[in-house]
């Protein structure tokens, strides 16, 4: 009967019409289910924070060569700074250099993301090695797009072009929140 106890089991059926399964008519069996369900919520608990949840996200992303007039924003030539431009946060190696290779990023959820360094690893044609370069993104307000800037003595010349790049953005701790690579990367 609803809203009545259960003769036999030492539990009331509450108001709202939900009696616990028949099958459960003692206190044994209905303490093993609650331990069950106890410890289903320290799992969760515990494996949570190995999940990925859906955050910031690297959609596309490609390089180019972007010479002085091109890349820098009228506002610099009177002082203001290079990166911010409405849609999309621009880093430069060399500020006062902006002419170089850009490897430019379309970020989903960036604002929130809390990056604070990008980390971008290349190979170019005249060297057996991967070259490694990082850019301080803390206090950077992340756009839509993020345009990373090999610029100045950093980048050897307009006629090279990277052959494989990856790029990762980490936060705080070093932890890596997103990388992307491109399709050379990891060939044999």
């Amino acid at each position: 009967m609803i809203g009545k106890p259960v003769p036999g089991n030492y539990l009331a059926v509450p108001a709202t019409g939900y009696s616990p399964s028949p099958a459960l008519t003692t206190r044994g069996e209905w303490e093993m289910v609650r331990f069950m369900q106890r410890f289903t919520y320290l799992l969760t608990f515990l494996l949570l924070p190995l999940v990925q949840l859906p955050g910031m996200a690297i959609t596309s992303a490609y390089s180019r060569y972007y010479e002085d007039g091109e890349i820098r924003p009228i506002g610099q030539y009177f002082g203001a700074a290079l990166t911010g431009q409405g849609f999309r946060t621009v880093i430069a190696s060399q500020p006062d250099q902006p002419a170089g290779q850009y490897f430019i990023a379309k970020l989903e959820e960036a604002s929130n993301a809390g990056v604070v360094k990008a980390r971008m690893a290349y190979f170019i044609s005249d060297r057996k090695e991967a070259e490694v370069f990082e850019w301080d993104l803390s206090g950077e307000d992340l756009r839509g797009w993020l345009y990373l800037g090999l610029t100045g003595a950093d980048w050897p010349s307009e006629d090279i072009q990277p052959l494989a790049w990856k790029i990762e953005l980490l936060d705080g701790s070093g932890r890596l929140l997103v990388e992307w690579k491109s399709f050379l990367w990891e060939m044999p």
